[in-house]
């Protein structure tokens, strides 16, 4: 018969490996919840730095919005305050037309010869000068200009016409060539000559026949040499010198 010693000791045996089993499965568990409590305390700190994030950029988003508002209040008073210098420039304006109404025949005269000149002369421009005109028409229609100041404008814009008769430049513009209008480079030469340079490399100038102004192209190869030697003079600020052109492009003589 067995003793109690070795009953226990065959107890003890048996019981061993489902000891060190559970053991095993305990410490595995305490592993995973390390893991896990790392992972949170992780996700945690994201969240932590996203919300600190988050209100970081509304503090600034805020700030943006009230400097905004300071520059929008600005220039709401700084609108005002031209509304008010206009309306008091208009007035003035308005008493001292009353004096200059016996002008108003001198400028619409001087404003109609003008226009005939801007569209009978050489097309350097030609938009953009008669709306120069249009523009100082408009602004003493409105009242903006008394009929004194409009005329001492057109005067200006006369001595803009005579300063470009003196002056010779290279200038880029909208050209018509066989019914189609292109950008071109444009050679002015006083309010005489006009060359120009397409992008495709088209060469030619301006002619005047039976009063009418047109684009013409050249097609000898010496006509072009001429006209691209004097696009790269002008493009090197080269405005002194002998500088043949095609003869063709010469205006006629006086009789």
């Amino acid at each position: 018969m067995p003793t109690l010693a070795a009953v226990a000791a065959l107890v003890a045996l048996l019981g061993a490996p489902w000891v060190a089993s559970a053991q095993q499965s305990t410490d595995q568990l305490a592993q995973k919840l390390a893991e896990l409590r790392t992972e949170v305390e992780e996700l945690s700190a994201q969240l932590s730095d996203a919300k600190t994030e988050t209100h970081n950029t509304m503090r600034s988003l805020a700030r943006q919005k009230a400097d905004l508002q300071v520059e929008l209040d600005r220039e709401k008073v700084r609108l005002a305050k031209l509304r008010s210098s206009l309306d008091k420039r208009k007035e003035k304006i308005q008493e001292q037309s009353a004096e200059g109404d016996d002008l108003a025949p001198i400028f619409a005269a001087a404003t109609k010869q003008l226009r005939g000149y801007v569209e009978t002369s050489m097309p350097f421009r030609r938009d953009d000068r008669l709306a120069a005109i249009a523009k100082i028409e408009e602004q003493q229609k409105q009242g903006v200009l008394t009929y004194q100041r409009a005329l001492s404008r057109l005067w200006s814009f006369v001595e803009d016409e005579f300063r470009m008769t003196r002056e010779n430049a290279m200038y880029r513009q909208a050209i018509v060539l066989d019914g189609e209008e292109m950008l071109a480079d444009v050679v002015r030469v006083g309010m005489v000559m006009l060359f120009f340079k397409t992008s495709d490399e088209q060469h030619g100038y301006v002619v005047k026949r039976d009063g009418k102004y047109s684009y013409v192209t050249v097609s000898s190869p010496e006509d072009k040499r001429r006209i691209e030697s004097l696009f790269d003079n002008y493009k090197k600020q080269i405005r002194v010198g002998y500088m043949p052109v095609p003869f063709q492009a010469l205006p006629p003589r006086s009789k």
